[in-house]
Order: structure tokens, then C-alpha cells, then sequence
């Protein structure tokens, strides 16, 4: 464990572990390029995460424990979050969309919706939809069609 991480509250420790997860899938194809840099420092300012940490989670993110949702709920809730968080610049749409679709399968969505599911996500937070609609809707797209 980290020097960084021996007094930290749960909040605190949720935060690093959230944006290590981000990192660890924005580095899956080799290293971080500029857009993902500046999306990701973004989220460092949205989680309140201090400049020392940050460059800790960049540096070497397999140090920070998977915090992985544990329920359905959760899973939406932290897609719910991480949109907004990305959404934050127009011009980097395109990035966002393609990170968010890693963080979906990396939380938990099944890979068969998970594109559909991002693509509502985005839509629903861009108009600004409640936790609560964006819940029921996010549950309907994640449903596989019986053949």
C-alpha cells in the first residue's frame, strides 16, 4: 500500500481507486495521448484528487485496488457519474464516448449493450436527465432481446 493511501477515508480511497480504473482502461492500448491526458486531469479535479496523487495513479494505476461496482444499482450510478464527468468539452465527444465505452465494460455491462447503453447515457446526460430517468432508461437498454 502506498504512503498516499494510509490515512484516507473510504470517499478518499473510492476517488483514487475510480480514477485509477479510468487510467488503467485509458492506457489498455499503450499509453495515454494527449486528449486522454487532459480528459483524465478532468476527472482528478471533479474527484478531488491532489496533484501528488495524481501523478502517483498515472504513473504506476495497478497500485490502486479495482474498486469494481458491486450491484446493479451502483453500476449505473457510476455510469451515471463518469458521463457527466466526460461530457465536460464538446470537441473531445468523440474521445469521451470511446473511453465511457470501456468503463462500461469494465464495470460490469454486458458487452452485447454496451455501446447502446453509452450512446443513451450520453444522450440522457446531455439533456440533463435525473439520476432517476437515467436509471430506468439505462435498465431497459441494458436488456438483451429474446430471439
Amino acid at each position: 500500500m502506498s504512503i498516499l493511501n494510509i490515512f484516507l477515508s473510504g470517499s478518499q480511497k473510492k476517488n483514487r481507486g475510480h480514477l485509477a480504473n479510468i487510467v488503467k482502461i485509458a492506457k489498455s492500448n499503450g499509453k495515454l495521448n494527449r486528449d486522454e491526458i487532459r480528459l483524465i486531469k478532468k476527472v482528478k479535479e471533479e474527484l478531488n484528487i491532489s496533484d501528488l496523487a495524481y501523478r502517483s495513479i498515472i504513473r504506476k494505476p495497478e497500485q490502486y485496488p479495482m474498486n469494481p461496482p458491486s450491484g446493479y444499482e451502483e453500476r449505473i450510478e457510476r455510469l451515471y457519474t463518469l458521463t457527466d464527468m466526460l461530457l465536460v468539452e464538446k470537441e473531445s465527444l468523440d474521445l469521451s464516448i470511446k473511453l465511457l465505452e470501456k468503463l462500461a465494460i469494465g464495470i460490469g455491462f454486458r458487452i452485447e449493450t454496451h455501446e447502446e447503453v453509452v450512446r443513451l447515457a450520453v444522450e440522457l446526460v446531455q439533456n440533463k436527465a435525473d439520476l432517476e430517468t437515467f436509471t430506468k432508461e439505462i435498465k431497459r437498454a441494458n436488456t438483451i432481446p429474446k430471439e
